[in-house]
């Protein structure tokens, strides 16, 4: 069936995993935008994990400072926010009815995790 003239089609735009120059959220249509979002995604997750790793390796070593403990905590506390962005930006793309139940209790695991106590 045509669309009737002067009908417009609205793809779902993106939140993307960055923000614009002025700290808004950015947004992108379908297409190639999506594997770029992907990959910074991936990235975020990948060096989220490399981070704790190096954590828990400079946690066991008994020459480190408490300084530099400090210095570990605020870096690992950066990456569980960029984590939880990415998380929030899956959970909205989830967010169709057949993945509503899922993206909730996801969400709310991820809130539960990251209030403070």
């Amino acid at each position: 069936m045509a669309e009737p003239i002067g009908a417009e089609t609205h793809e779902r735009l993106r939140r993307l995993p960055w923000t614009g120059p002025e700290g808004m959220a950015e947004y992108g249509a379908p297409g190639e935008v999506d594997q770029i979002a992907d990959r910074t995604e991936a990235h975020i997750i990948s060096m989220a994990r490399n981070d704790a790793a190096y954590a828990l390796t400079m946690a066991q070593r008994p020459e480190v400072s408490r300084d530099e403990l400090c210095a570990l905590i605020q870096k690992l506390a950066g990456s569980v926010n960029e984590v939880a962005s990415v998380a929030e930006l899956r959970g909205e793309r989830l967010s169709e009815p057949t993945y509503a139940p899922a993206a909730r209790a996801l969400e709310k695991a991820l809130r539960e995790a990251l209030s403070p106590r």
